[in-house]
């Protein structure tokens, strides 16, 4: 039995913020790898339309999880990425959700 863990970023752009939102992730994912953590994909659901992206990393534990998120907060430049990419967001549509993936 495999145990993993699925971290989500759902969020709802703005018409005209599709472009600068998604250069952020690529400028985020850098400072991750960088630093040796787990890098986000990014992807549009079937169920949404072009401006629902889902912002999704996976984790061998909930420690990994905990960790991963405490380093990446200490990255210069990380949090004022993440600042932007909410000024894109629709007010109200911003989630996150962990999963517990048993396989």
């Amino acid at each position: 039995m495999t145990v993993l863990y699925r971290h989500q970023v759902l969020r709802t752009l703005h018409p005209d913020g599709l472009g600068e939102f998604l250069a952020l992730p690529r400028a985020k994912n850098e400072l991750l790898a960088g630093a040796g953590l787990a890098a986000y994909a990014v992807w549009a659901p079937a169920f949404g339309g072009l401006y629902h992206l889902v912002l999704e990393a996976e984790f061998a534990s909930m420690a990994e999880v905990e960790a991963h998120q405490s380093a990446a907060r200490s990255l210069d430049g990380y949090g004022a990425a993440s600042a932007a990419q909410l000024t894109l967001v629709m007010e109200g549509t911003a989630s996150d959700r962990l999963i517990k993936l048993v396989l």
